[in-house]
């Protein structure tokens, strides 16, 4: 799934006093830090200062080295439990061996909305969890908390629609995603969403949201690549094409964007043109086989038998079970003089 790290968390920035000003001057930041700890080690605050500042580099192994000494020395710490949830769960989504730190943010989150009931980010990290985890009730019941102590998080609002839409509720998905566009006329991810939602439906909203969408952001391959599949779907192949083609001036080496260009010519009997296109999806992918169908089948309408066969056989030869590949070559071969 596509899951929108939504940065819930607001670190404070803190400085360090010392009468040595020039020692100041000497030392890194996390050096004073670790002094302060070092002086204080049964203190929560040099720690969590430490732990904070660790989490402003993204370090968040030192961070949680640093929060889970924190909870041992006080276990109802609501910020140090909030802290470590997001850092367990942070370190979660790149290191997939940490298979039980999921249920380490989720434990930690929990206490922490048990001591703190006001603090919505909490609440809302604690849905961004279980969205991780595929518990949409739970997502939504903890989003619709966060939203009742802080109503303008778009971020919020998006990531609730997102759990509507997992569950198949949609016109409940499409509410909070025009909340979160509501909230933040500027925030992409409701537009695409959207977008989505009215795509699969095949209805002509689909260019309203995805044209809002590139409005924020023109470069976005994701969006200009939806756009142009959907005028393809519907036969509009000069729309598509001039989106296909917007695309691949951020992106020239998109297999499929190559691909679907070569398909539509295709569909125009222009079976040069589509050789063409082709080409460049294999020289994007040389691992695609249907594009090596693909030319085939074009190559055999040009009458070129032999690097019609050239292409088939490389098709099955990249995926032995293709059977539109197999039945090209088998009937090439039971069609052609060549073989007979």
């Amino acid at each position: 799934m596509r899951i929108f790290s939504i940065s819930l968390i607001f670190l404070m920035f803190f400085s360090c006093a010392n009468t040595d000003k020039d020692n100041i001057k000497s030392k890194s930041e996390i050096t004073l830090l670790s002094e302060k700890v070092n002086d204080n080690p049964n203190d929560v605050i040099p720690l969590l200062n430490r732990a904070k500042y660790n989490l402003t580099k993204n370090k968040y192994e030192s961070a949680l080295f640093d929060l889970k000494q924190c909870i041992l020395i006080d276990s109802s710490n609501n910020e140090c439990n909030y802290l470590a949830a997001f850092s367990y769960f942070e370190i979660s989504k790149y290191d997939k061996t940490k298979t039980d730190y999921g249920k380490y943010a989720l434990e930690c989150i929990k206490t922490s909305t048990n001591y703190d009931k006001n603090n919505y980010l909490a609440y809302a990290l604690y849905g961004e969890i279980n969205i991780a985890y595929a518990r949409y009730h739970e997502a939504i019941e903890m989003f619709n908390k966060s939203l009742l102590i802080e109503y303008n998080q778009e971020k919020v609002h998006h990531l609730l629609g997102y759990a509507f839409k997992k569950l198949g509720q949609f016109e409940a998905s499409i509410n909070c995603f025009q909340n979160s566009i509501n909230v933040n006329p500027d925030f992409i991810e409701p537009y695409i969403e959207m977008g989505l939602i009215y795509q699969s439906k095949n209805d002509t909203l689909t260019t309203t949201f995805y044209k809002n969408a590139l409005n924020i952001d023109s470069s976005n391959t994701i969006v200009l690549y939806n756009l142009a599949l959907y005028y393809q779907n519907n036969l509009l192949y000069n729309e598509a094409l001039s989106t296909y083609n917007d695309l691949l001036t951020y992106d020239s080496f998109n297999a499929n964007t190559h691909y679907n260009i070569g398909f539509i010519h295709m569909e125009l009997d222009l079976h040069e043109i589509a050789v063409n296109n082709f080409a460049d999806a294999i020289y994007s992918n040389s691992a695609f086989y249907e594009a090596y169908y693909a030319r085939g089948i074009c190559f055999e309408t040009l009458g070129n038998i032999a690097q019609a066969e050239v292409d088939y056989k490389r098709s099955v030869e990249i995926n032995p079970n293709y059977i539109y590949a197999k039945d090209a070559l088998k009937n090439l071969t039971n069609n052609n003089i060549k073989y007979k």
